[in-house]
């Protein structure tokens, strides 16, 4: 993952740093990936120690920047709300490959409320239940 200053940047805020294997992962898919970086909440990290580090990083992110947390109502996500007070952020929940996918996709165009709309619809289009369909009985 790199650290670099991109104008899209993707910042990953999971529990235990899965997001970043995620992101090593995905390249097997995409290619190599740029502009994403993770913040993983350990077990050792207080609430504000990990607010303290999330913030040291989207104060240097290009405005509308966007943050993708693991989990709905969890320290990551709560974190990236506080901060998205003081600064110009998108957030999403519920980091998946397909989410990431479709933002590392995106990066090269501005991240609006609508394209975020759209990584959002991708991921939920995406989570599907899989089934064969039933052989005809009735021959």
């Amino acid at each position: 993952m790199s650290n670099g200053s991109y104008r899209n940047e993707i910042l990953l805020l999971t529990h235990g740093g899965w997001g970043e294997t995620l992101v090593d992962k995905l390249t097997m898919i995409i290619g190599q990936i740029k502009g994403v970086s993770e913040i993983a909440l350990n077990p050792s990290d207080s609430p504000e120690d990990f607010l303290l580090k999330v913030e040291e990083k989207i104060k240097t992110m290009p405005a509308n920047s966007l943050v993708i947390t693991d989990i709905v109502g969890g320290t990551t996500s709560n974190m990236a709300l506080m901060l998205s007070k003081k600064y110009d952020i998108h957030i999403l929940s519920g980091l998946s490959s397909m989410m990431l996918i479709e933002a590392v996709m995106r990066q090269n165009q501005p991240y609006t409320e609508d394209s975020v709309n759209e990584i959002k619809e991708a991921a939920i289009m995406n989570c599907q239940q899989l089934k064969l369909p039933a052989e005809d009985q009735a021959k």
